[in-house]
């Protein structure tokens, strides 16, 4: 059996994660391309995406493969797996769903408190030499606070949000029965919400969804919050936005692209938190995420079925989860 991981693992890890001595296991090199990645999979047997997007599993790359029969995705999301062709594959795709949920949520919450009590501000004030009295800020408790999307970290951060005291809106497609927050439309949370915060996956329905009218129709004094994926915000409209006070600040950990490009108006913006994508970077949520792929990798090695597959109500994936399990 050979075992190919594309993310950031190393040979020990994979091999303690996977129960095994008996596997080759082969790891990707950070300096290979994405013209690397078909060579890379085509004759794994169990392959280890990358969570940190160097390496994308493609429709080619998917192709390449002659006897895959599991992807890990050691992540929650997984745009960067072509999971529709991996399906028409009968190749059953598993990510790594709330593994990160606290700690993306604790730092929605800080986020949150550095902008509304100034904190950038002050923090360059005092890097300046300064001491300057500073305009008052605002207490979390005071501000109504609207989440786009309820699943586990929008749960998470409104958990947090009850023991501030603010008053929690959201949004989402179907309905739901939140403790302690009222389901809104999404018009309404726009034009409602002191602070909005963005917790959905990236799809063509969700890419582009907070652009030059959605920031318009915020309330003016309100803040823009995004730890989910970079894409779901129109970064030109933001910056414009910002620069004229709609909206009055904002905290993000994602971006489109990926490392920030240099060049970026929101680099220069002094009412904007930025921070490398780290939201979910402690060590609980590396440790949960670590679990979940080894147990998986155990269950496909023994012939069972993988936890948390994303394309699972596919036939052909039905079918090969099936034959699995007989061999």
């Amino acid at each position: 059996m050979i075992i190919t991981c594309l993310s950031d693992y190393d040979e020990e890890l994979v091999r303690r994660l996977a129960g095994t001595g008996d596997a080759e296991i082969r790891i990707a090199s950070r300096t290979g391309g994405q013209a690397d990645v078909a060579a890379l999979v085509e004759d794994a047997d169990i392959v280890i995406a990358d969570a940190a997007r160097h390496y994308v599993l493609d429709a080619a790359a998917i192709d390449a493969m002659r006897r895959c029969r599991f992807i890990q995705q050691p992540a929650v999301g997984h745009d960067t797996v072509d999971v529709a062709r991996a399906a028409e594959r009968g190749i059953p795709v598993a990510n790594a769903p709330g593994y990160n949920a606290a700690a993306v949520a604790d730092w929605t919450i800080m986020a949150m408190l550095v902008v509304l009590r100034g904190g950038l501000a002050a923090d360059a004030s005092l890097r300046g030499g300064g001491w300057a009295a500073r305009p008052l800020g605002e207490e979390l408790g005071a501000r109504t606070v609207g989440l786009v999307g309820m699943g586990a970290v929008a749960r998470a951060v409104a958990a947090r949000l009850r023991g501030f005291g603010a008053a929690v809106l959201f949004s989402a497609r179907t309905p739901r029965e939140v403790e302690g927050a009222r389901q809104v439309e999404f018009g309404e949370l726009l034009a409602t919400a002191d602070v909005l915060s963005l917790h959905l996956p990236i799809t063509e329905r969700t890419r582009g969804l907070i652009g030059r009218a959605e920031l318009a129709a915020m309330p003016e004094g309100a803040i823009l919050v995004n730890s989910a994926r970079g894409g779901l915000v129109d970064h030109d409209a933001l910056a414009e936005g910002l620069r004229a006070g709609r909206p009055a600040a904002a905290a993000l950990d994602v971006f489109d692209p990926e490392p920030l490009p240099g060049d970026s108006p929101l680099r220069g913006l002094d009412n904007v938190y930025l921070s490398p994508h780290i939201a979910a970077g402690t060590w609980q949520a590396r440790s949960r995420v670590r679990a979940m792929v080894g147990e998986n990798l155990r269950r496909v090695i023994a012939g069972e079925r993988p936890l948390y597959v994303v394309n699972a109500h596919d036939q052909a994936i039905q079918s090969s989860a099936a034959a699995a399990v007989q061999d």
